[in-house]
């Protein structure tokens, strides 16, 4: 029985084709850009700043609006400064416009960060955790589901519990795009019905990560079964959700570095 979506391209070569490594979460992932904003002078040189639109006098930098409405310049081939700060990418991804950026190291602590993610029927259940940053989701291939736990402090009726589908079968309820933000628990997974199917190879799921300010590891943590239980303030209901604690049985994940 075939897969229920179109899945393009095999596991082994999406792992080999995006030098995907093995997540301490579970998965598959490569960092493919970061995003970082350095301090520049307040009133760079016209010599120094090219043009964004041939329209643009060439005794002044040309401006673009922002998406809140202030005015950004681009300072070089590689940055654009906002507020006076230029914006510096480094990553593979971001090499494809901007070659410098193959060369820069990346930041321990960065604006925003990409990533890919994959779930693979050999790693198919991420570790429940929690980032304090945003993040935003988008789908590539395959499905996944998210459980979401919202914290409630006080609340005698336990934590908001949500259940998404990221894929493409969006007449089903399904979502290409899922934004989380910062101090939710989260923890996916491939859907059971899609592992009974027994193909290693076309069945799985692929997403892009964007986290806002950057991923680092201070604002990262995974539950255990102390912070579950509280959220249900020592009454029934987190059961179904302990499984996210660890590995599934017979697996294991690197150490969080």
């Amino acid at each position: 029985m075939a897969a229920p979506y179109v899945y393009p391209v095999p596991n082994s070569q999406l792992i080999a084709a995006h030098a995907l490594q093995a997540h301490f979460e579970g998965g598959y992932f490569a960092q493919t850009v970061a995003v970082s904003s350095v301090p520049t002078p307040s009133s760079p040189s016209p010599s120094s700043t090219p043009a964004l639109s041939t329209a643009a006098s060439s005794a002044e930098p040309s401006r673009t609006s922002s998406p809140t409405g202030t005015a950004m310049t681009a300072a070089s081939s590689s940055t654009a400064t906002l507020d006076n700060r230029a914006l510096v990418p480094s990553g593979p991804a971001a090499a494809l416009l901007v070659p410098a950026a193959a060369k820069e190291p990346a930041p321990m602590y960065a604006d925003a960060t990409q990533i890919y993610y994959l779930l693979t029927p050999g790693s198919y259940r991420g570790r429940m955790h929690m980032n304090l940053h945003a993040t935003f989701h988008v789908h590539h291939a395959g499905r996944a589901v998210y459980t979401l736990i919202r914290p409630i402090p006080g609340s005698r009726t336990g934590p908001e519990v949500r259940r998404v589908t990221v894929g493409s079968d969006v007449a089903a309820g399904e979502v290409t795009q899922l934004f989380v933000p910062g101090g939710w628990w989260k923890a996916s997974e491939i859907p059971e019905a899609d592992l009974a199917l027994g193909d290693g190879e076309n069945v799985g799921c692929l997403i892009s990560e964007v986290v806002v300010p950057g991923w680092n590891p201070e604002q990262h943590q995974f539950i255990d079964l102390g912070k579950l239980k509280a959220m249900w303030n020592g009454e029934g209901g987190w059961e179904p959700y302990e499984k996210y604690i660890a590995p599934p049985a017979g697996l294991s994940y690197p150490d969080k570095e």
